[in-house]
């Protein structure tokens, strides 16, 4: 598989990720996964990395922030580490797991952080979504009608394994239809405010996370496609799920990246 560097411009916090820096302790890795899925999604990961943490999403508040959402999610994050007091913590998120990651990231007191298949801010979401976005906000009932459609489909799909011609196993596929749906139409209502809401001008400006990221995504990403985007690192032929279908790519970027930010400092109380 062809492994390309993209260009990343001058002045860029994400630039001293490549920086050399010394190990201290083994660093504490917190993964998280997309919308509908949960830690199954990661297994490559953790098996990988044995100081990691895959985490599951917790239900959103009605009207919750995705901001907001980061603050409580991360309590919980927190409650599930064991982590020694100067040990460096890095947060991975993948699709929407990218976009709450600098959020949790900087809850944690983290030393870096890494977006796969995912967006650096807003106005990289796609266009099209908009009409879902105006659907959560305007008849909620109609989100969810589509999502309880969606699982049965993806249910029905699973019944034929012949049909799963992907390299996607099809455990990642089930936690979809497994997921309550209440969890599920509010992270996709939270997910689609934070894309779409009206910003004011200082809120765009804003830095969520001042520490190094490290942004990778796959050229025949459909879904978040990578021309509304401008990653560190793109992968040739990389579709959504990178964290299971280049899983050995993913994993080598992701060991480079930690040995340059493990020495950045420990988790925040």
């Amino acid at each position: 598989m062809c492994i390309i560097r993209s260009h990343v411009p001058e002045g860029r916090v994400e630039n001293a990720a490549y920086s050399s820096y010394p190990y201290t302790l083994e660093p504490t890795l917190v993964f998280l996964p997309g919308l509908g899925a949960d830690h199954r999604l990661f297994k490559y990961q953790t098996a990988a990395f044995p100081n990691s943490y895959a985490a599951d999403w917790i239900d959103p508040l009605p009207n919750e922030s995705l901001e907001q959402y980061a603050v409580r999610f991360a309590g919980a994050v927190r409650a599930k580490l064991e982590v020694r007091p100067t040990a460096p913590v890095v947060v991975c998120g993948l699709s929407l797991g990218g976009m709450a990651a600098p959020y949790v990231a900087r809850e944690l007191g983290a030393s870096g952080c890494v977006l796969l298949a995912s967006i650096r801010k807003p106005e990289e979401f796609p266009r099209w979504y908009y009409v879902y976005w105006l659907v959560a906000r305007l008849c909620p009932l109609l989100l969810h009608t589509w999502l309880f459609i969606a699982r049965l489909f993806i249910r029905f799909f699973l019944c034929f394994p012949w049909l799963v011609r992907c390299s996607v196993e099809p455990k990642i596929i089930r936690s979809f239809a497994e997921t309550p749906l209440f969890r599920l139409a509010g992270l996709a209502r939270m997910m689609f405010d934070w894309a779409y809401r009206r910003r004011l001008p200082e809120e765009k400006e804003a830095i969520i996370f001042d520490k190094p990221t490290l942004h990778i995504h796959g050229t025949d990403d459909w879904l978040l496609p990578i021309r509304r985007t401008n990653p560190d690192i793109y992968i040739k032929g990389g579709g959504h799920l990178l964290a299971i279908t280049h899983s050995e790519e993913i994993n080598e970027m992701i060991t480079r990246f930690v040995d340059t930010v493990s020495a950045c400092g420990p988790m925040s109380e």
